[in-house]
């Protein structure tokens, strides 16, 4: 089914007439260029440039179409077609270690000698004076005159680089063509072929012995590419069928699906990031939803780089539908010309040399926005301090530890630790409209205890999972987004007066404190109130006696109330019960830090 939507996507991009400058050509392939030997028609060297790319505060290599396929793996020494790393174009090693330095440079040397004689060898048949210069400049290079360009290569040659002609527009590799013989090099020789019935397509075809061209920019998967369908080992062969011909898929299949997928991850707004899964999303064709799904799995800040007019309007109306779909007032009437488009979700994470499929979602237009509707309301939560939207990355990043600065404050989550099962199973549980994973709330629950950052993140998943979980139960249970006084639920009110016995305890300070209730009592107070809160009361009585007498008066009074909502206080809480108290800290915070002038803009809007 996969393999099947992905070659189906292939061919809508084929048919679209974009897919030139989409998709690699059969025997070529889509690779990172960050640099450039710029030379003269005679061969001399005229510079070494720079093709690398600012995206935000980062360099990124260009994506550039090849001949040949990815880079072969193995020790052997494999030259591509006028491109490849520093060490074959140039005979440069940037192995900065004394002690392996003369075998590095050895290497190298090697490499351009290899790189040098497949060229010379075919210079003759390409016929073509780009080519010539090329040729001749590594008849006249030698690898000893890098040295005076190290500095340079070490910031730019990160990844492959090309030839051009000073003058020209185009590259090297765009003006000639890659002979027959060239390209049987870059496939390998093969003793044979088998043909048979495709599994994907139905139809008689080539099987494809490896399935090519490799499978790049999944996190953590190794760098040259990764396959997504191989058999290394005899334990997983069967019926005498070795390698992918134990799982038929024609050679055209192959190269559609493994050319779709690569083109999906090389789109940043068609690729996210969840934990160690990397997701890539697409549809039958083009529909807002799209833009929606990015902004879903983005980092919810404000987009860095969009220069072009069209594309900020289309993430602000991506972003107004969200918005619309989490308060319920989108459009419920699709258009017709929406109603048959399918979405596909496919995550991917790294496994040795291939890829495990963590998740695969497939909906209708009507039905992922009705389920993103009831994720961005089962989250949704009130904060005077963060307006942005709560994207799932955002969620998974919060399972992390917090970290923070010298002075206290959070600056972030440590992402190292997250579990990439429940990163997947998250978005599948807002993707398919089921139940939140219960390690979430037991998760954020164990971060909070543990670091004590009550962060907004970790209590709106809380209070999706509460709210979800309780529904699909069959017992609707409505957490308010903000403060809500009339609720009698124990955790919550035991929450809400932990929120006021603190603030009453800074406030007699004078906000001066290198430490509060909160880091010694939180956790147990959220678990065993009945055991900390006589504790905590007798302590307020010195806190509250520091106050002027119209303060002390209010907080009394705010006490009582909250205290009228409880009949006792419970001698252990429940995990759900421990996830209200920490709603409820957080609702009594949020409206003890606003003023009444916002309250009242709140409750007129």
């Amino acid at each position: 089914m996969i393999l099947q939507r992905l070659a189906e996507h292939y061919d809508r991009i084929v048919a679209s007439g974009n897919a030139a400058a989409q998709l690699a050509p059969s025997g070529s392939s889509r690779q990172k260029i960050s640099f450039c030997i710029v030379l003269e028609l005679d061969g001399r060297l005229n510079s070494i440039q720079s093709l690398q790319e600012r995206v935000g505060n980062k360099l990124v290599a260009t994506s550039m179409i090849v001949p040949g396929q990815g880079k072969p793996s193995g020790q052997g020494l494999n030259p591509c077609f006028l491109w490849d790393n520093a060490s074959y174009l140039l005979g440069w090693s940037s192995d900065p270690d004394t002690d392996s330095a003369t075998k590095k440079a050895a290497r190298a040397a090697l490499a351009f000698e290899a790189f040098r004689t497949r060229h010379i060898a075919i210079e003759r048949q390409i016929a073509h004076p780009a080519f010539s210069a090329v040729c001749s400049f590594l008849q006249m290079w030698s690898p000893e005159k890098v040295l005076d360009h190290s500095a340079l290569l070490s910031e730019i040659a990160t990844n492959f680089g090309v030839f051009r002609i000073a003058g020209e527009i185009k590259y090297v590799h765009e003006l000639v063509t890659m002979p027959p013989e060239t390209g049987e090099q870059e496939k390998g020789s093969e003793s044979g072929k088998a043909f048979g019935m495709c599994l994907v397509s139905g139809v008689i075809d080539e099987i494809a012995r490896l399935h090519e061209p490799k499978i790049k920019g999944v996190a953590q998967a190794q760098s040259s590419g990764a396959l997504l369908v191989s058999f290394n080992a005899s334990a997983y062969e069967s019926y005498g069928k070795s390698q992918s011909y134990n799982a038929p898929v024609g050679a055209t299949t192959a190269f559609k699906y493994a050319n779709a997928l690569n083109h999906l991850l090389d789109r940043r707004d068609r690729r996210a990031s969840l934990g160690d899964c990397t997701v890539v999303f697409w549809a039958d064709h083009p529909n807002l939803l799209e833009d929606c799904l990015s902004e879903l799995f983005s980092v919810g800040l404000p987009s860095e780089g969009l220069v072009v007019e069209e594309d900020q309007e289309r993430v602000r109306q991506a972003r107004l539908l969200l918005t619309q779909l989490r308060d319920g007032v989108a459009e419920s009437a699709e258009p017709e010309d929406d109603q048959p488009t399918r979405f596909f979700l496919l995550g991917l994470s790294p496994n040795a040399s291939r890829l495990s499929v963590r998740l695969w979602v497939e909906a209708d237009a009507a039905e992922l926005k009705s389920r993103l509707g009831w994720h961005l309301h089962d989250v949704a939560l009130d904060d005077n301090r963060d307006d942005r939207l709560l994207t799932l990355r955002r969620i998974v990043a919060a399972t992390g530890r917090a970290e923070h600065d010298a002075k206290g404050r959070i600056k972030g989550f440590d992402t190292k630790v997250i579990s990439p099962q429940l990163a997947g199973d998250l978005a599948r549980s807002v993707l398919t409209g089921v139940a939140y994973p219960q390690s979430l709330l037991a998760t954020m629950l164990r971060r909070i205890h543990s670091d004590g950052e009550v962060a907004y993140e970790r209590v709106a998943a809380i209070k999706g999972c509460l709210t979800r979980n309780s529904r699909i139960r069959g017992n609707p249970l409505e957490v308010s987004v903000k403060l809500d006084p009339s609720e009698t639920n124990a955790g919550y009110n035991c929450g809400r007066l932990f929120a006021l016995l603190e603030k009453a305890q800074t406030d007699s300070a004078g906000g001066e404190l290198n430490s509060t209730i909160k880091d010694r009592y939180f956790s147990s107070a959220s678990t065993t109130p009945a055991l900390v809160f006589p504790r905590l009361f007798r302590l307020s009585q010195h806190h509250l006696a520091k106050l002027e007498t119209g303060h002390k008066i209010s907080y009394d009074r705010r006490l009582g109330e909250v205290m009228g909502q409880l009949e006792q206080f419970p001698r252990q809480l429940a995990l759900e019960d421990q996830g209200r108290f920490v709603i409820g800290y957080f609702h009594q915070r949020q409206d003890l830090y606003t003023s009444k002038k916002d309250k009242e803009e709140g409750a007129n809007a």
